[in-house]
Order: C-alpha cells, then sequence, then structure tokens
C-alpha cells in the first residue's frame, strides 16, 4: 500500500514539473551576454563553419574497433546533416604576441546567444555575422579544456562595435 502511494505521488509531482510544454516556454538564445565576466576579450582569429558530410561517407561503425588503422584513402564518415554545430571560432586576446597569450578555441552550438553590442544596445547576429578581426567577448559553458589552444563550447559571444 505505501509503496503504491510513494509511486502515485512521485508521478504526480513529475506530471506537476513537466507540465505541458508549449512553443513560447522554450527557451532560445538570450537578448544580452551572461551577467558574469567573459572567459576571454579578444579577437576573433579564425572562423570555421561546419558542413555535414553526407554524400560519399560510411555510416560511422559503433563496434569499430579503435585501435584499427585508418587511411588517407579511407572515405569520411557520414555526419548528422541536423546536428546543432554551426562552427568553431578561435579567439584569442592579443593576436600579434608571438608567445603565451590567451587563445580559446569555441565550438559554437545553435542556442549560443550570438549578439553585436552597438553603443550599449544588443542586437543578435547569426554565425555568419563573425569574422576574422572582430573584438570580441566570449563566454564558454564553464569548462575549458587546458590545451594550447584551450577549447570549449560558446554559450555567448559578443561582437564589440563600440
Amino acid at each position: 500500500m505505501r509503496h503504491g502511494i510513494v509511486t502515485a505521488l512521485i508521478v504526480a509531482l513529475l506530471g506537476a514539473a513537466c507540465g505541458d510544454q508549449s512553443a513560447t516556454d522554450v527557451t532560445g538564445p538570450a537578448a544580452e551576454p551572461p551577467d558574469s565576466d567573459p572567459d576571454i576579450v579578444g579577437f576573433v582569429t579564425q572562423v570555421s563553419a561546419f558542413e555535414p558530410v553526407t554524400v560519399g561517407c560510411v555510416e560511422p561503425d559503433p563496434d569499430a574497433d579503435p585501435d584499427t588503422a585508418v587511411s588517407s584513402d579511407d572515405p569520411p564518415v557520414c555526419t548528422d546533416p541536423d546536428t546543432p554545430l554551426l562552427g568553431s571560432v578561435l579567439v584569442e586576446e592579443n593576436p600579434q604576441s608571438t608567445s603565451g597569450d590567451r587563445k580559446i578555441s569555441f565550438t559554437v552550438e545553435t542556442g549560443a546567444t550570438l549578439l553585436v553590442e552597438r553603443a550599449g544596445n544588443y542586437e543578435p547576429v547569426s554565425f555568419g555575422d563573425l569574422e576574422e578581426g572582430q573584438p570580441v567577448a566570449a563566454w564558454s559553458t564553464g569548462e575549458l579544456r587546458e590545451s594550447y589552444p584551450e577549447q570549449g563550447t560558446a554559450v555567448a559571444i559578443v561582437i564589440r562595435e563600440g
């Protein structure tokens, strides 16, 4: 009896927590950057748009031996054309530095906040608006891989036009 009551309560709470989610409840990119300090303020030095591979490719083999030899003659592995991946952006604090400046390579996915700041106002932009040489502030999900350049996923990138 007690098990049935607990189960009923859990089901009722989950139903109330989930509710009916309409399209207006779905959150999208923010209209302003995060309140926290950016992970990096610098300049875009590389923009690479993601292009899915769907022709002349092979489906990934989930049972493939990771130690199997690969060759440049092997066909590419197909990628999901519906991936949320938009591309990557390399941001450098000081691109003229010959060594030691901070660099972060950001993966940018659908849902990341991409804005341009003009005279203190923010306007949304698309991934295609990011260009080499632009001054930007960028925020990550919080996890930056310790490599050089560092690597992470962008939460927000703001082009600073003044």
